[in-house]
């Protein structure tokens, strides 16, 4: 949890206010008040002993308040501990000193006051706005935003094609419907209001339980929040779902029925209109020749303008679309020619119904749904597996640099941000451990410049990686390690240097509690936290903190020493009186790279969920189209075709239609990951190892095929089991 300490001054403020404790009285108190959701999830009742463990001090304080969303607002989702200002300083072990001030000026004296606050400053501290607080945890937040947008879209195309094509399953019955209004005599004008008023109820009832079923899986699947923005801010699980969603989610459901149910309108209404496919080849070549223009287009944003990926993706998918139904033919002509050589009427079958029905508006939304879908899921996890691969790469290196790490317990202090307030001797003591070579002291912090809240690291002059060589993006990785070991140098990562406008060499003066000025000795990526990242060296940071105070402690161990006993021994060293961590650095990366795949989580999340729509997309659609045939299949029979001839046709023509689909959507879904990669690299700075992703598009087309046709094959088989017909 992130701890609070406020006196009765903040409540004057319209702040956070603590019942049942007298403001008057608040600063002598040794107690703490939770939100009730976290008093309850923690096990602690009103009046029972909160046991509170810091980088300082392990004790027990009675819990005074359970406070509500009506006494601390948004606060009641977060997972922080109130205390008496006093009492919240000896627990961290720095009685005295604060982490902000607040200051509220009077009715329109704001200009005066910053002006004086910023003399009272003097560079050494920041003077902000409260609201500055909201725009840095957007500026870390923005990767999870996009990456979530991006995905969110095309699950939205997703569902509006699958949508429209369980509605374009009637689209026989209601021609049929058209021309029975127009043999009544009703004009166009009352059948267009006939059919609109068809498409708003289902529309509205559709749209309905879809917004109840997704606030369902909603609630199953995207429950709590991204697990690394709970390193440095005190976030919580409360959910919020805004009314824009919502509307635009129901009316997305509603368009599509529209669109939907007036497609037949034209080939009924529209005099002269042909729905026979004829002029079929002339908008093949149109469909194609846009296609690869706007596929063009996508490129050069690429190489061009890497930073507008998400514009990228949109013109791919436009791109995927305008070459979808060429492709389709192309594969139909393919089975064409291979049937020739195929005793089986199979082929012959499955070719003739494709291509009686390839140009519909019915067969491109099937085809579209599994091409997004799989275009969706193969680009970004291809992006996401090279995200991973970079992220992976910089925690190996920054853990890699000591045999054992001591630090505070629990994920949240992964990044070792927080102090350790360790007793005088105790280093000397874990230095004379059996196995232990060196003990040294590594320092790491948040420190906010701008709207950055940047990780800090500060490992000791002599460890073996002062900074990962394989993120330096700009600068030579040796000269950067020599630098670093000498002092008065820091490597920026590429966002906080171009906030700055700094390069290599240049001199900069960071906004650390005593300011310093230094130099830059090479630009980084984000090392894995999106805001951006410092490196400097331990002793630097002891001066630029005004503090000694180490985050970690770095234990190496002498040759040929046994890991095992010598964590046991430093435990023991180290004692019981402050709660810490003792881990090897195998389990530490481990423990990163877990934290990764969680941050990492809504990505495929939201990827499991498009993928299972898709396939229930197409299943479902086509499943309804083989029960329309039921009447063809009967006259087939009469024909002499057997069922398991009839059944494996319809198989064939399923897995060519949604085959193409997911083949085409594969291949653009690699060119998406390598346009994603571009958008990840410039835009949020993170470390990206690419590795083309064909066992992702691999596994993803198999896996959408596999369970389609699967799911395709008894319905098939009830289709086929219609009994001969003549008359139909």
């Amino acid at each position: 949890m992130t701890l609070l300490g406020a006196d009765g001054r903040l409540s004057a403020l319209g702040g956070v206010h603590v019942p049942l404790i007298p403001a008057r009285d608040l600063v002598r108190q040794r107690l703490v008040g939770l939100p009730s959701r976290m008093a309850h999830a923690i096990g602690v009742r009103f009046g029972g002993a909160v046991h509170i463990e810091t980088g300082a001090t392990r004790t027990s304080a009675p819990l005074a308040a359970q406070l509500d969303e009506q006494a601390i607002g948004e606060l009641a989702f977060s997972p922080v501990l109130i205390a008496p200002l006093e009492y919240a300083g000896a627990l961290v072990g720095s009685s005295g000193r604060f982490t902000r001030v607040l200051v509220e000026p009077k009715p329109g004296q704001d200009a005066v006051v910053e002006a004086g606050l910023m003399r009272i400053a003097g560079g050494r501290m920041a003077v902000d706005s409260t609201d500055s607080d909201v725009a840095i945890f957007r500026e870390a937040a923005k990767p999870t935003s996009q990456s979530t947008a991006l995905f969110s879209v095309f699950a939205a195309l997703v569902g509006f094609l699958f949508a429209t094509s369980a509605v374009l399953l009637t689209v026989p019955q209601r021609r049929r419907f058209i021309v029975d209004l127009r043999m009544s005599g009703h004009p166009p004008a009352t059948i267009v209001q006939v059919m609109l008023f068809d498409a708003l109820v289902l529309g509205v009832a559709g749209s309905t339980v879809g917004l109840l079923m997704g606030d369902v899986l909603s609630r199953a699947l995207f429950s709590g929040s991204p697990g690394y923005l709970a390193l440095a801010f005190p976030i919580g699980d409360h959910r919020l779902v805004t009314f824009s969603n919502a509307a635009v989610a129901f009316a997305a459901g509603v368009v599509a029925a529209a669109i939907a149910v007036l497609v037949p309108i034209r080939s009924s209404l529209v005099r002269g209109s042909r729905p026979d496919g004829s002029g079929h080849r002339k908008r093949s070549v149109q469909l194609v020749s846009a296609g690869v223009a706007v596929l063009l287009a996508a490129g050069a944003i690429r190489l061009l303008v890497p930073k507008a990926a998400a514009f990228g993706m949109g013109l791919l998918t436009v791109s995927l679309l305008l070459l979808l139904p060429a492709a389709v033919w192309v594969m139909v002509a393919i089975v064409r020619r291979v049937g020739r050589y195929v005793r089986s009427p199979v082929p012959a079958l499955a070719v003739m119904e494709l291509r009686s029905r390839s140009a519909s508006p019915r067969t491109f939304a099937l085809a579209a749904t599994g091409a997004i879908a799989v275009f969706a899921s193969v680009s970004i996890g291809g992006a996401h597996a090279d995200l991973q691969r970079g992220l992976f790469s910089s925690a190996h290196q920054v853990d890699g640099n000591a045999d054992i790490w001591v630090s505070l317990p629990g994920s949240v202090n992964l990044f070792a941000t927080t102090p350790l307030v360790l007793a005088k001797g105790t280093e000397q003591m874990v230095s004379q451990v059996a196995g232990v070579a060196s003990v040294n002291a590594y320092r790491g912090s948040f420190l906010d410049i701008g709207n950055r809240r940047v990780w800090v690291l500060a490992p000791p002059s002599d460890v073996r990686t002062p900074v990962p060589s394989r993120q330096i993006t700009v600068g030579a990785a040796a000269t950067a390690e020599r630098r670093l070991r000498q002092g008065g140098w820091v490597v920026l990562s590429a966002a906080v240097a171009r906030d700055l406008h700094v390069g290599v060499g240049s001199r900069v003066v960071l906004p650390t509690p005593v300011p310093i000025p230094m130099r830059v000795a090479a630009i980084t990526t984000n090392l894995g936290w999106p805001p951006g990242a410092m490196v400097m060296n331990a002793t630097d940071y002891a001066h630029a903190w005004g503090s000694e105070a180490p985050s970690a402690l770095f234990v190496n161990l002498a040759p040929g020493a046994a890991l095992a006993d010598a964590i046991h021994g430093v435990r023991q060293a180290l004692g019981t009186a402050v709660p810490v961590h003792v881990e090897a650095s195998a389990e530490r990366e481990a423990r990163h790279a877990e934290i990764t795949r969680d941050s990492l989580s809504r990505m495929t999340q939201i990827g499991i969920l498009v993928l299972g729509a898709a396939v229930l997309a197409m299943a479902t659609a086509m499943a309804g189209v083989l029960w329309q045939r039921r009447p063809m299949i009967a006259g087939l029979k009469v024909d002499g075709f057997t069922q398991l001839q009839l059944w494996g046709a319809l198989l064939l023509e399923s897995a060519v239609l949604l085959g193409t689909g997911c083949l085409l959507g594969a291949a653009f879904g690699l060119a998406g990951q390598i346009m994603l990669n571009g958008g990840l690299e410039v835009i949020t700075g993170f470390p990206v190892f690419y590795e083309a992703g064909w066992g992702v598009a691999a596994r993803t087309v198999a896996i959408v095929l596999a369970v389609a046709l699967v799911m395709l094959s008894v319905p098939g088989y009830l289709a086929v089991r219609v009994r001969p017909s003549p008359g139909v």
